[in-house]
């Protein structure tokens, strides 16, 4: 082989090896809801466009493709566009938003329907007490009450705990903490909150500040990240003045959305001025109209 014949061969191979890197788009479909991973850019938006997705607002009966990206795009990062990177930030979470608020739906309407059978007959069976004690659990509800005062109690306090955030709180707290998905935590960590881990060796490692004894939680998506967000805002003491916002205003209006409650969220954060910037945010990018969007499913592969 002669050396220009080696050079073309290994130039090609080196073309090949970089296709590859960038070829390796999963897409699994159950029913209709599509989980992607490993995409590129230019594949999640060809993917995006099939399914009318070009846009985050405006959408036909407020209806979101199911499309949920494990992790952020492989060249994320390459995207030299702010206002392209932020547009495309709030579509690709927009759908995840509303998966976390769906599995939040359905807690709190088998807690209704606790609520109601206790209501009829003044007790629980067992196999109903073991899954209010699983929500009570989950959401860091602790009483030492017994029998029907214990039942009453957890129902009274989870009903303030167990109910959707909404998703313009989600995407715009995401994109400050984690710049838009340009932090170095969310690149490596999949974590949009920036959620930390204490005195442990799991979890990313900080730039700065390596002795306080922190780190940042890893996540297998950006899903886990969202919903580990959720629950802690629904279950963390120190939001309870938030829970009372969001429940007075449902009780006006029906659906609670992200204005309604975003200066409850001053001590939310160590970013400065956090519930400002947070309720900026959401009105600047019309963030609002997630709040009142649904998921749509039988989406195209």
């Amino acid at each position: 082989m002669t050396l220009r014949n080696s050079i073309f061969l290994i130039i090609v191979l080196f073309c090949c090896h970089i296709t590859n890197s960038y070829a390796q788009m999963k897409v699994q479909d159950f029913g209709g809801t599509l989980y992607v991973e490993n995409a590129t850019v230019s594949e999640l938006e060809a993917l995006y466009k099939k399914n009318k997705y070009q846009r985050a607002r405006a959408l036909d009966n407020d209806e979101y493709p199911a499309i949920f990206i494990k992790t952020l795009p492989i060249d994320y990062q390459d995207i030299k566009s702010q206002k392209y990177r932020n547009e495309l930030f709030i579509r690709m979470l927009a759908p995840l938003t509303l998966k976390v608020n769906e599995e939040i739906t359905n807690e709190r309407n088998t807690l209704l329907r606790l609520e109601r059978h206790y209501q009829q007959n003044k007790s629980l069976p067992p196999e109903e007490i073991e899954k209010l004690e699983k929500l009570a659990l989950k959401y860091d509800y602790f009483t030492r009450q017994k029998n029907k005062q214990r039942i009453e109690t957890q129902i009274h306090n989870l009903k303030k705990r167990i109910d959707t955030v909404p998703p313009s709180i989600l995407i715009a707290a995401a994109a400050m903490e984690s710049n838009w998905g340009f932090s170095r935590v969310a690149k490596e960590a999949n974590s949009l909150y920036k959620e930390k881990v204490w005195f442990t060796t799991e979890g990313l490692e900080p730039l700065e500040n390596k002795e306080d004894g922190y780190r940042f939680k890893i996540f297998d998506s950006l899903l886990e990240s969202m919903r580990s967000f959720a629950l802690t805002f629904n279950s963390n003491i120190n939001y309870e003045h938030v829970w009372q916002a969001r429940e007075g205003y449902a009780d006006r209006h029906g659906v609670v959305i992200g204005e309604s409650i975003a200066y409850a969220l001053s001590q939310s954060s160590n970013l400065p001025n956090f519930a400002g910037i947070l309720d900026y945010t959401t009105a600047y990018y019309d963030l609002l109209a997630i709040d009142l969007g649904h998921l749509k499913r039988g989406i195209k592969k």
